[in-house]
């Protein structure tokens, strides 16, 4: 058993070392990975997807997808405000997050459209 525990004592050790310098290269990774682009949908009265986890610096693409339905995207908060004024179906509008933090994109026609945007 004395010899059971010595030997698990340094793997022990050197996993958890391991795992530490994993972690601080995957915080390195994701800090040198360029600005992403997404693409949100408008279609239905609804926004596809409804949450979007991103970073400073990404761009969203927001796409109306319905074949008649005009849509106003807009974000209204104290650090960061954005309109896209009425979008025509097909039409696209594009939005470059340039500060962290929650915010909601709404619809000025249709009032129960909303996406979440939680931005690092």
């Amino acid at each position: 058993m004395a010899l059971r525990r010595r030997c698990l004592r340094p793997l022990l050790f050197f996993g958890t070392l391991a795992l530490i310098g994993t972690g601080i290269a995957l915080e390195a990774a994701w800090a040198s990975l360029p600005a992403a682009t997404r693409i949100v949908l408008q279609k239905g009265s609804r926004y596809w997807p409804t949450d979007l986890y991103l970073r400073r610096g990404d761009t969203i693409t927001l796409r109306n997808g319905d074949a008649r339905l005009i849509h106003h995207a807009f974000i209204e908060a104290d650090r960061f405000s954005f309109d896209a004024g009425d979008q025509s179906p097909g039409a696209e509008t594009r939005l470059i997050l340039a500060a962290p933090g929650d915010f909601i994109i709404q619809c000025g026609i249709h009032p129960k459209m909303k996406l979440t945007l939680h931005v690092e």
